[in-house]
């Protein structure tokens, strides 16, 4: 991972005026509930995968399409580097974003003087941290494949081809056809509850082999992808 790459992948998110836009109405619009409600605890907060796709849209593709792609690699930076910085950059901002809301959200509830529940802000936090690790990989895959924001079209063309998939497996009675569409949407949203960590209770071992699994698949996949992927150097500037 690139430092430099992950700082310029920073700021270049975090100072595009519809992402920040985008990202101001899902990460405050659900301070409502608290407002109303402060002794409900963050449940209202909702998770971070919306947050994460606002920040992980076109986070290759772009470059793909702009040519800026073949000036970083143009550099000493590597194309796995490119991959893994991008995806570490993505996930970080995510993060941050999280915790602010986080924070906003338990002042709020100090405020109005209701408990602040801290053990359910960590777990919280912890769950958003690896929603934001894996949405951030899927999206790098899919972001390889397609250029400027086609990541977003193949994400939803995944969602509603798994969606149909189901459907007909029901229909058919076909169980198969209906676990194989629930993992599928579980791909494409990466997720691993934390609960039994924090209340004592039996880690579900076959749901943590699945989220890394995802996880390095994804991110192994679009390194193979950008490492086939041929550049012209020559149109850069177009």
């Amino acid at each position: 991972m690139n430092l430099t790459l992950v700082l310029a992948t920073l700021r270049q998110r975090f100072t595009s005026p519809i992402r920040l836009v985008i990202l101001l109405l899902l990460g405050w619009m659900p301070m409502l509930p608290i407002l109303i409600a402060p002794r409900a605890g963050f449940a209202a907060l909702g998770d971070c995968y919306f947050l994460t796709l606002a920040l992980a849209a076109g986070m290759i593709g772009q470059d793909l399409s702009s040519g800026t792609l073949q000036l970083l690699l143009a550099r000493p930076v590597t194309r796995a580097q490119y991959v893994f910085s991008r995806w570490g950059a993505v996930a970080a901002g995510t993060f941050l974003v999280v915790v602010l809301q986080t924070l906003v959200a338990a002042l709020i509830m100090a405020l109005r003087g209701a408990p602040v529940p801290w053990g359910e802000a960590a777990l919280h936090l912890g769950n958003n941290a690896l929603i934001a690790l894996g949405m951030a990989a899927v999206m790098a895959l899919l972001s390889s494949l397609a250029g400027g924001l086609g990541d977003l079209g193949l994400l939803v063309l995944v969602f509603i081809s798994a969606q149909v998939l189901e459907k007909v497996g029901q229909f058919k009675s076909w169980d198969w056809l209906v676990r194989g569409a629930g993992e599928l949407l579980r791909v494409i949203k990466p997720e691993l509850d934390l609960a039994p960590l924090f209340h004592g209770g039996p880690v579900a071992w076959i749901a943590v082999i699945s989220y890394l699994s995802t996880v390095t698949l994804c991110l192994g996949l679009a390194v193979v992808v950008m490492n086939r992927r041929e550049l012209s150097y020559a149109s850069s500037g177009n």
